[in-house]
């Protein structure tokens, strides 16, 4: 077997990760593109026009699935501060209570796809990864948000 670049075989795990959590998704009342904007949510309300951007996603498709997170109860539109015009979209208590249940059914995926012997490795780069990926966060999103939204 040729030698296989590890970030490929990196590459390789992140799209098995991915195909197991969607079939969880799938399984569930949630959709990998809900959860996405649930956890953007959950550090404080955003408007529409950020949320699109953040998922590099047109308008039409985040109002279409914000009117079904609203049908569900999980989040809320309440007054933009920065403009008493414009509405957020807020996460409620119901939303943040489904977004931890699918972390955990996530994690019981995770779990069930990982040797126990290599579970905590993985998981301590994961957090190391997300909490660096994290750090420049606010910069791509300014980054997309003026290219997507011009």
């Amino acid at each position: 077997m040729p030698h296989t670049d590890k970030r490929h075989l990196g590459i390789r795990a992140i799209i098995v990760f991915y195909r197991e959590f969607e079939r969880v998704t799938r399984e569930a009342d949630i959709s990998i593109g809900q959860y996405r904007t649930m956890l953007f949510l959950k550090g404080g309300a955003k408007r529409a026009g950020a949320i699109a951007a953040a998922g590099a996603v047109k308008k039409p498709t985040v109002s279409a699935m914000l009117a079904n997170l609203r049908d569900k109860g999980w989040i809320t539109d309440e007054a933009d501060p920065d403009d008493a015009r414009a509405l957020s979209v807020a996460l409620t208590a119901a939303g943040l209570k489904r977004l931890n249940a699918l972390e955990d059914e996530l994690s019981a995926r995770l779990a069930s796809i990982v040797p126990d012997s290599e579970m905590q490795v993985l998981l301590d780069a994961l957090a190391a990864a997300y909490l660096s990926i994290g750090a420049t966060t606010a910069d791509r999103l300014k980054d997309i948000e003026s290219q997507f939204l011009g």
